[in-house]
């Protein structure tokens, strides 16, 4: 999957946990793209905020509630 990145909004990593190696680098509106893209319903994966050039990890309410405040219709379980 290719995404472009816009530098004016913010950087998440979306990151698998276990075997499989997969790191997407995207925005917010990507995220559930993403995610639909890469990785089946009973994956894991972890979603990190990448701010002043450390990644701090997202919890899954905060993301649902930013996908909220920006009216982006996907919710993570």
């Amino acid at each position: 999957m290719k995404t472009t990145i816009d530098n004016n909004q913010r950087k998440f990593l979306v990151q698998s946990i276990g075997w499989g190696n997969i790191d997407i680098f995207c925005n917010l509106h990507d995220i559930p793209n993403v995610i639909k893209a890469n990785f089946e319903p009973n994956d894991e994966f972890k979603i990190f905020e990448y701010w002043n050039r450390k990644l701090k990890v997202c919890s899954k309410k905060h993301i649902n509630e930013m996908f909220n405040a920006n009216q982006i219709n996907y919710k993570i379980k």
